[in-house]
């Protein structure tokens, strides 16, 4: 069995992933904010029931419930490249596996945003077929 050679980051490759890892946690952020953003106004228009149709103000909220797990999806692999910079040893496994986790973010994140898409889409063609 050969042995694994393992790469130390030095400090430049240490402050690229500090930005990567800022990156990272401004758009979980961002995503977080919305989401609450669209949970308020979802249950204002279910409150004042100004929309058409009745189900846009528990489609805003389900939105806004994917955007908020959506941006707790990404603080994980934000973590794991901060952890990276301030350890020693093993750093291309542990760089491999904040890159797998952040993949399967992004990957869920997607799908949820296309399920939620494909809903309302359907919605659309049924109440303009009734």
């Amino acid at each position: 069995m050969q042995q694994r050679i393992e790469h130390e980051f030095d400090a430049y490759d240490n402050e690229a992933l500090d930005k990567l890892s800022d990156g990272v946690y401004r758009f979980a952020n961002i995503i977080g904010v919305v989401g609450v953003t669209l949970l308020g106004l979802g249950i204002a228009a279910m409150v004042t029931g100004r929309y058409l149709s009745p189900l846009a103000g528990p489609a805003i909220i389900v939105f806004g419930l994917v955007a908020m797990v959506g941006g707790a999806m990404f603080r994980t692999p934000m973590v794991g490249f901060t952890r990276i910079t301030h350890s020693s040893g093993s750093d291309i496994t542990k760089l491999m596996s904040v890159l797998k986790g952040l993949d399967s973010a992004h990957g869920m994140f997607r799908a949820l945003i296309a399920a939620f898409v494909l809903a309302r889409l359907a919605y659309f063609v049924y109440v303009r077929l009734t």
